[in-house]
C-alpha cells in the first residue's frame, strides 16, 4: 500500500518540476522584483563554464562581509528554493548569500548532467565569478541539500581554496543507499516521462544515474580536508539517515554530526532556524 506521506512527497516533486518550467521563461527579472518588494536587493547573475550557462541568485550582506554562504539545491530543485535564506536579515548582517541553479535546471530543454565533477566545476565557476564581482577574496561556506550534498563536498575535493566549511543537509552520499522508489521507476516510463516538465525530467534522470555517479567518486571522499558538518533527520523518507554514518566512515578528518530526531528530508525548508543557527555558529567560530 502506498503511504500517505509518499504521495505528498510525489506531489511536491511534481510542483517543483512545474515551477521549474514556469520560471525558465525569462522570469529572472520578475524574481528580482519579487525580492525587491520585500526590501531585498537580489541580483541574478550568469556565468559560463565552456558553453554552459550557470545562473545563481546573489544578495550582498551588510558592511561588505568577507564570508559568503553558498546554497546548492537537490533534485528536483531551483536556486530560489533557498529564498528565505537569501532574505534572512540575521544572516545578511554577517555574510553574503548566494544560491546556485544547478546545471540542467531552469531551462525548458534542460539536460541532466550526471557527472558530479562537472557540477563541482560549475560551483567553482560561480565562486570565481562572485569573487570577481566583489573584488576581494571570500571565505566560503558551501551548503548542499540532498543531491547538492555530494556536489558541495566534491567541489572542495577538486579545489578547496577559499572554502572554509562544508555543510551537508540530508545528503545523498552513498551509492549503496540509493534506492529507486516506485515513483522514480514510474516517472521513467515513456508515457509519464513524455509529459513531465523539464525540471522533473532532469531530476528523474539524475535519480536513475545517481548511484552510478556516486560510485565513480566514492574513493575520493578521503581527500576531503575542509571542516565538514552533516545534519540529518532520523525519519528521512527520501534519503536514508544511514548516509550520516557513511560520511563519518569515509572522511579522513573528523566530521561534526547533528542528528535531528523525528525530522524528515525537507527540514531545511520547514525548520529554517536549525540551519540559520548552525551557519551563524560557523561564521562566528
Amino acid at each position: 500500500m502506498i503511504e500517505y506521506k509518499s504521495v505528498l512527497l510525489i506531489l511536491l516533486l511534481i510542483l517543483c518540476g512545474c515551477a521549474s518550467d514556469m520560471n525558465a521563461n525569462n522570469e529572472w527579472n520578475k524574481l528580482e522584483k519579487s525580492y525587491a518588494k520585500e526590501g531585498v536587493e537580489m541580483k541574478v547573475r550568469h556565468t559560463k563554464l565552456d558553453n554552459k550557462t550557470i545562473n545563481y541568485l546573489s544578495v550582498k550582506g551588510e558592511n561588505n562581509p568577507s564570508t559568503t554562504i553558498v546554497f546548492i539545491h537537490g533534485a528536483p530543485g531551483r536556486a530560489d528554493n533557498f529564498g528565505n535564506y537569501l532574505k534572512n536579515k540575521t544572516l545578511l548582517e554577517k555574510a553574503n548569500v548566494i544560491s546556485v541553479e544547478r546545471l540542467g535546471y531552469g531551462s525548458e530543454k534542460g539536460k541532466e548532467e550526471d557527472a558530479i565533477g562537472l557540477h563541482g566545476k560549475a560551483v567553482r565557476t560561480v565562486l570565481n565569478d562572485w569573487q570577481e564581482e566583489l573584488g576581494e577574496p571570500q571565505h566560503y561556506i558551501l551548503v548542499g541539500h540532498s543531491y547538492g550534498g555530494p556536489i558541495a563536498a566534491y567541489t572542495s575535493v577538486q579545489d578547496s581554496s577559499g572554502i572554509d566549511e562544508v555543510v551537508l543537509l540530508a545528503p545523498a552520499m552513498s551509492s549503496e543507499l540509493e534506492l529507486m522508489k516506485w515513483y522514480s521507476r514510474w516517472a521513467q516510463s515513456k508515457v509519464i516521462y513524455a509529459i513531465l516538465p523539464s525540471g522533473l525530467k532532469v531530476a528523474t534522470d539524475e535519480k536513475a544515474n545517481h548511484a552510478e555517479s556516486l560510485k565513480k567518486i566514492e574513493g575520493e571522499w578521503s581527500k576531503v580536508k575542509v571542516p565538514t558538518t552533516i545534519v540529518h533527520g532520523t525519519t528521512d523518507e527520501l534519503v536514508p539517515f544511514e548516509n550520516l554514518q557513511y560520511v563519518v566512515d569515509n572522511w579522513s578528518i573528523d566530521v561534526d554530526t547533528v542528528v535531528l530526531e523525528k525530522k524528515g528530508h525537507l527540514f531545511p525548508f520547514k525548520d529554517e532556524e536549525i540551519v540559520v543557527n548552525l551557519l551563524l555558529q560557523k561564521i562566528d567560530s
